[in-house]
């Protein structure tokens, strides 16, 4: 260990702590509620609160059909089967695995109970000695948690800057030149500024590099996005043999459980065979694996298009909205992830109280979650969210933001959003601004 290695690690934790001890006091997080309604919001000691801290975008979480779907399989099954999948599970797994292998297009491995799971199951089964790991420095926690394991296999471990293309471009060339393989890891969507990694550009490094392989980590663009919702990445990117998508089914998809999805069949055979966790970890509940292939057969009906315009057009309402009352937002990307910058975190805890006194509940956002000075309101809406919760949800939110944070220096940058539509309000601004 390096020396202040430890020092670092216990600064960071203090800070961490801090941070968590402060939004746990103000009752911004640890937040129990006792029912759900619609789905458009959580009712916290009796009291509807509306919920912009949910991500299931396409409000299937709460549709008839997949809760009859989990029903069924408690009906069938029990609520639980206690067996290490790779010696004998209920027939659902077959069915869900078939239904997203028709979404996808490619082979699909139902996972363990969640992603981060996944990521341990197939990472450390595929990289071997002799190659490299190139990691995008905002990709999920489950990611940065795999990459620890491997690291202490002694596979060389390099972090970039969040989408540097740049940066990217000439690491890949140095690794592919001196490493067997070269495994490149990052986000589709990334969960907390909602902003895209730049897959068009990575699918060029492919082209470039034969020993370049691309697992991307697409649980927050899974579902409500692509042909069936096979999601962002894939809506991007062909297929290749050396592409690896994994999904989480608890976001948009509205179940759980988690699944992988391989360019190349004999890579998903060996992680259904040889992945830790689908042998030593537990299963997938039968209910939860109801609800999920209830979910499928949605995403394969021609309701599905409809679902998916939905809320790409809600995206469209939200980031005019947003520019409008001129918020300072993260990424202006098409997404259903908001994040508001404010900086300091205790004006973070004060306009995240507002909120919920106001009955609208945000996720108020720290260290490590978002970068350090980067603290936040990160909003998601879904579709059981109607269109006056949102804008009076934005109006309440721009209020807040001024009164306690006062006017950011950088409110929007138009150059950014010059393609979104707008409404009148921030037409208005736009040419105000001209």
């Amino acid at each position: 260990m390096r020396a202040g290695t430890a020092t670092q690690h216990e600064r960071l934790l203090r800070l961490f702590r801090r941070n968590a001890d402060k939004s746990s006091a103000a009752g911004l997080t640890g937040i129990r509620f006792s029912g759900v309604g619609d789905g458009s919001f959580i009712e916290i000691d009796g009291r509807p609160v509306a919920n912009f801290g949910n991500c299931s975008y396409l409000g299937l979480a709460v549709d008839e059909r997949v809760k009859a779907g989990a029903i069924e399989a408690v009906e069938r099954f029990g609520p639980l089967y206690s067996s290490s999948q790779v010696y004998a599970s209920v027939d659902l797994y077959a069915e869900l695995e078939s239904l997203l292998t028709r979404i996808t297009e490619a082979p699909a491995v139902v996972l363990p109970p969640t992603t981060t799971l996944g990521h341990l199951a197939c990472l450390p089964t595929l990289v071997a000695e002799g190659d490299a790991v190139v990691l995008d420095s905002h990709s999920h926690a489950s990611l940065q948690l795999t990459v620890q394991v491997l690291a202490g296999r002694g596979i060389e471990i390099r972090p970039v800057p969040h989408n540097d293309q740049t940066v990217l471009t000439d690491t890949l060339a140095e690794l592919t030149r001196s490493h067997d393989r070269v495994w490149y890891l990052a986000d589709g969507v990334y969960s907390m500024l909602g902003d895209l990694a730049p897959i068009r550009h990575i699918g060029e490094l492919m082209a470039r590099h034969g020993n370049l392989y691309v697992y991307f980590d697409d649980a927050h663009g899974f579902s409500w996005q692509g042909i069936h919702g096979r999601g962002y990445v894939l809506s991007e990117m062909p297929w290749s043999e050396r592409l690896v998508v994994a999904a989480g089914l608890a976001k948009s998809f509205g179940s759980g459980g988690a699944a992988l999805f391989f360019g190349d069949p004999e890579l998903a055979r060996t992680v259904r065979h040889l992945g830790g966790p689908m042998t030593f970890s537990g299963p997938i509940h039968p209910p939860t694996l109801g609800a999920a292939v209830a979910a499928a057969k949605i995403h394969l009906s021609p309701e599905h298009a409809g679902l998916r315009q939905r809320i790409n057009d809600q995206i469209a309402m939200v980031s005019s909205l947003l520019a409008a009352h001129r918020l300072p937002v993260a990424s202006w990307a098409d997404t259903p992830i908001w994040l508001v910058r404010v900086g300091d975190f205790d004006r973070v805890l004060e306009i995240g109280g507002r909120m919920l006194r106001d009955g609208f509940y945000l996720n108020v956002s720290a260290f490590p979650a978002v970068p350090h000075g980067e603290a936040g309101l990160r909003f998601t809406h879904t579709l059981s969210n109607g269109r006056q919760q949102v804008e009076e949800m934005i109006i309440r939110l721009a209020h807040h933001v001024r009164e306690v944070a006062g006017e950011p220096e950088i409110v929007v940058d138009l150059t950014e959003i010059e393609a979104l539509p707008r409404s009148g309000e921030a037409d208005r601004l736009h040419r105000s601004t001209d």
